[in-house]
């Protein structure tokens, strides 16, 4: 390592756990590039789960103090690793001379760490970890690529569940060049008519009608065609665009409620999906009042629709924006229910009008005691909480037969509608 660089760098200490700061490991994996050029790199990615939560029951700084015994146990199974906090709950443990095997052997034991509880006075504390490993056989690399190489894998893996490790997959997959391309492509998309809207209705067995839709976003991209809203959705996000986009679908919500006016259906109800990081930006609740005046959205029926496994950790300043929304004469809705961590207790606080029940609960529900025994304690709960249902992924008549056996039940899917544009949705509402 140069002695001399290092001396000019000042080596920044993380204060809570006494390890390396980012920009420390990075500059200290930059000299070890140049100094061992030859010899292969890898680096461990980890993040700890959800520890703030903790603290609501426990104690504002119980996350520090296991913070503080997670750094302490992992350094005890180091050798000469370079060691550091780049993160809230974050670290990254760095390896000369590495090989996949030995990374995975040391991310394994981390995760075997992991199986025990963590002692704080009288309290246990089981915590879980994923962990992204990225690894350099040549010199072809730098310190800060495999820095994020690993973070991306990690974010990839949490999707997955808790306590996953995984390797970085090869930048030439053809599928990141896609991306990559998505990404870049995705402002102008939203400004021309790449993009574009189709209805999902959804059918009130009580009334024996259709109630409502939902407002769905279509990429028809130039060059790799229809592109799934899976894919597209997440790179908004991480571009930033799914602020914009959101616009964009609320002003298509307004000229809908203008046709269905003019068939008089001011019944209707339209839902759009909206990110909770969406919801929690600054000014979003000023660009949503000048939205709802600007384009007759006041007073309409529209909902906001959160998908279960996006609510945030801070449950307590989600809930207060949530009740800001509702005063304005927005519905909430809680998409995809049962596929997330919404805990009852949370549920209880929640201003939600509707859940919608994930199609994992009604798939084969005909077949299966146990998915409808799910489904009613799933209703009976909503009754409790004087919650409205809808029922995703309905597509045979066999399922619907059971659902109907329920009190006002709304279904959504292709046995009642597939997602149709303006045109053919009015058309179906009038017949």
């Amino acid at each position: 390592m140069g002695s001399e660089r290092e001396n000019e760098f000042h080596i920044e200490m993380d204060s809570l756990t006494g390890l390396y700061s980012q920009n420390t490991l990075l500059f200290l994996l930059t000299e070890n590039f140049s100094s061992f050029s030859l010899l292969p790199m890898g680096l461990l990615y980890i993040e700890f789960d959800e520890l703030a939560r903790f603290n609501d029951t426990f104690g504002f700084d119980i996350d520090d103090q296991l913070l503080i015994q997670l750094s302490k146990s992992i350094s005890s199974i180091l050798k000469n690793e370079l060691f550091a906090r780049v993160g809230t709950y974050r670290f990254a443990i760095s390896m000369e001379n590495a090989n996949k095997k030995v990374l995975k052997e040391l991310a394994e034991k981390i995760i075997n760490l992991l199986r025990e509880p963590f002692n704080i006075g009288d309290n246990m504390f089981y915590v879980t970890a994923t962990i992204g490993i990225s690894f350099s056989p040549d010199e072809d690399f730098s310190a800060y690529r495999l820095l994020k190489d690993a973070e991306n894998t990690m974010r990839c893996l949490q999707k997955k569940g808790k306590n996953h490790i995984g390797f970085h997959r090869d930048d030439k997959n053809p599928f990141l060049k896609q991306e990559l391309h998505l990404m870049k492509d995705l402002p102008a998309a939203i400004d021309n008519d790449e993009l574009y809207f189709v209805y999902q209705a959804q059918y009130s067995h009580k009334e024996k009608k259709f109630t409502g839709a939902e407002i769905l976003t279509r990429w028809k991209h130039p060059h790799y065609g229809e592109i799934s809203a899976e894919i597209f959705i997440p790179l908004a996000e991480k571009s930033g665009m799914i602020g914009p986009l959101t616009t964009k679908i609320m002003i298509e919500a307004s000229k809908m409620f203008l046709k269905l006016e003019a068939i008089e259906r001011k019944d209707f109800s339209l839902s759009v999906n909206v990110p909770p990081v969406v919801l929690m930006e600054n000014g979003f609740l000023d660009m949503l009042q000048f939205l709802m005046e600007a384009y007759g959205l006041s007073g309409k029926k529209i909902h906001f629709e959160i998908m279960e496994d996006t609510i945030p950790e801070n449950m307590g300043t989600f809930i207060r924006l949530l009740e800001k929304i509702r005063k304005m004469g927005i519905g909430i809705a809680i998409d995809d229910y049962g596929t997330g961590h919404t805990s009852l207790k949370y549920l209880m606080h929640f201003p939600i009008d509707y859940l919608k029940i994930d199609k994992s609960f009604v798939t084969n529900i005909d077949k299966n005691k146990k998915t409808f025994l799910l489904f009613k304690t799933i209703i009976d709960m909503a009754k409790a909480l004087d919650m409205k249902v809808i029922a995703e992924g309905v597509e045979n008549h066999l399922e619907d037969e059971i659902l109907q056996m329920f009190d006002d039940l709304t279904v959504q899917g292709y046995l009642y509608s597939k997602p149709l544009d303006q045109d053919m949705l009015l058309k179906k509402l009038i017949l």
